[in-house]
């Protein structure tokens, strides 16, 4: 007669492989969540070619700024004020260079920064702006993002620093929790010491991890981050594993990457607007993260807008969603504008008083403060409309990450 295992030899056997593997698991996590939690090299190809502004009619400068840990991270800086300068044929030294195109500009690469020529229509235009600080998703790079960018330039009129995260792009290193914060201090530092922009009301705009980016920076420098955009964040990574992987639940503690947005919303200043954009069949972020979020802002003033059909990745090119951000932008952070350079001029303007005549700062001012809320409307409508324009960013091409 064969052998026959007794029930408690195969209990022995299957939970040594079940110990086997969760231990393999286990292990997995701790090593290799940071690999996980921040995919720089997806979709393929993000660390070989980073897509560059003037790909989308927009002015820049490529800056590559050193943290204090000695990682090199790149910026793109698009300032109000400025325009590309028209392109010209280099002189022609020989036949052969008749039919040659014109002399291209240099393109980002890996061991140089991008260049193009500019040229400056109003020096003073760009403090006279908002700064909006775009901190993107965990994978792909600031380049990928560029139709988004586009739309605070050229819609709203907004000046626009993006930055790849360490790993990402051409930024050195690899991605962490501290070096993103130190990353994004050290591209706030740069902001603050810059001649135009130390001046500027400035918007930290964040997209999925980028949000949490964006509230940790915030809670850090009170007197510098002055508004918040958040889309489909998170309250922390270790709430949000149970969701996105399953099988791991049981090995949260092994997390080294928190994010704990959740309780660092509620360090902010009460002084400090959010908008809540929020896609309600978002896969990946539970809506009801977001829903915690906005209950635990202690901002005096917190707008949400929700998104019936919104997933994870495609909420920023549903109907109305830059609708939402130019409202936002209109009621609640022009007023910052106007009260800064009120101050900068030593005058005190009332909010409330529509007659009279207008100071001097109002009839030197370009008009974009006073722009309505039907005026934003307009302008989104007219980008819908156009499908010729040049100025009309392409949303479709916005990546699906």
């Amino acid at each position: 007669m064969g052998y026959l295992p007794s029930f408690g030899s195969i209990v022995r056997v299957v939970g040594g492989v079940l110990a086997v593997g969760l231990v393999s698991t286990a292990g997995l996590l701790y090593r290799y969540q940071t690999s996980l939690i921040y995919p720089a090299g997806f979709p393929a190809g993000s660390k070989a070619e980073v897509n560059t502004p003037d790909e989308y009619d927009l002015p820049y400068i490529e800056e590559e700024l050193i943290t204090p840990d000695s990682e090199r991270i790149r910026i793109f800086v698009m300032l109000q004020g400025t325009k590309l300068a028209t392109r010209r044929p280099t002189p022609k030294i020989q036949e052969v260079d008749d039919e040659k195109p014109p002399q291209i500009e240099r393109k980002s690469t890996p061991t140089q920064t991008g260049m193009v020529p500019l040229d400056v229509v109003d020096a003073d235009l760009a403090s006279q702006r908002p700064t909006v600080l775009f901190l993107h998703a965990n994978a792909g790079n600031m380049g990928h993002r560029l139709p988004l960018a586009a739309v605070f330039y050229k819609r709203f009129g907004c000046n626009v620093i993006m930055l790849s995260y360490r790993g990402y792009g051409f930024s050195s290193g690899k991605a962490n929790e501290r070096g993103i914060k130190i990353d994004t201090q050290t591209t706030l530092d740069y902001i603050r010491s810059h001649p135009s922009l130390s001046s500027t009301i400035l918007v930290a705009y964040g997209q999925s991890i980028g949000g949490a980016v964006a509230i940790d920076l915030a809670a850090r420098n009170p007197a510098s981050v002055h508004a918040l955009v958040l889309e489909n964040t998170f309250l922390s990574i270790p709430e949000l594993i149970p969701h996105v992987l399953p099988p791991v639940r049981p090995f949260v503690f092994l997390c080294r990457e928190f994010w704990n947005s959740g309780i660092i919303i509620g360090k902010i200043s009460t002084k400090v607007p959010t908008l809540f954009l929020s896609g309600r069949q978002d896969e990946l972020v539970p809506p009801a993260h977001m829903d915690a979020l906005f209950e635990r802002c202690n901002s005096k003033v917190k707008v949400k807008k929700e998104f019936r059909d919104g997933t994870h990745n495609d909420t920023c090119i549903k109907s109305g969603y830059f609708e939402a951000i130019g409202e936002f932008l209109m009621a609640h952070v022009v007023g910052l504008v106007r009260d800064k350079a009120a101050t900068a001029t030593g005058e005190k303007l009332d909010h409330e008083s529509t007659g009279g005549a207008k100071k001097d700062s109002e009839d030197e001012s370009d008009g974009w403060d006073r722009m309505s809320h039907s005026e934003v409307k307009d302008e989104l409508k007219m980008g819908e409309v156009k499908e010729k324009d040049a100025d009309a960013p392409t949303l479709s091409k916005a990546p699906k990450l």
